[in-house]
């Protein structure tokens, strides 16, 4: 038992974190989990639409801490996915990946933040390390 911590939540280590990154674009998943291994975290699921990542949550087999979330999907886009979200109870961190303009992220922002997320913040493609380091560093 670890007992070095006197946080009422501990911060995870990045390599204990479980990851699902939900993008309609196949080289996209492939760059940000590149990106995502080299920042340190090796448990990463991908999902490659809003319904399939959906199934993965329901599923219950993994608890996710933190999920990186597209915005334009075909079918169910990010702002539906979010909503579907509440409904199967997800509870971990959120970084919101889109290459849509700066009012739709900022839109996009809110709706996460009223639906009681734990948003990170926005990250504007294409994913920089930099910035997807620093909102990590939040969580780990």
């Amino acid at each position: 038992m670890n007992t070095q911590s006197i946080q009422s939540t501990p911060p995870l280590s990045r390599t204990a974190l479980k990851v699902l990154l939900v993008d309609d674009d196949s080289f996209q998943l492939e760059m940000i989990s590149g990106i995502l291994q080299g920042l340190g975290l090796s448990d990463i699921t991908q999902a490659n639409s809003g319904e399939q990542a959906l199934q993965v949550l329901s599923g219950g087999q993994q608890r996710f801490n933190l999920m990186l979330l597209d915005l334009h999907m075909p079918g169910m886009d990010g702002f539906k996915f979010m909503e579907s979200l509440t409904k199967v109870g997800y509870s971990g961190a959120l970084i919101i990946v889109s290459g849509q303009s700066d009012d739709v992220m900022h839109a996009a922002s809110m709706v996460a933040k009223l639906r009681r997320f734990t948003l990170l913040g926005t990250v504007p493609k294409p994913v920089g390390r930099a910035a997807l380091s620093a909102l990590i560093s939040k969580l780990a």
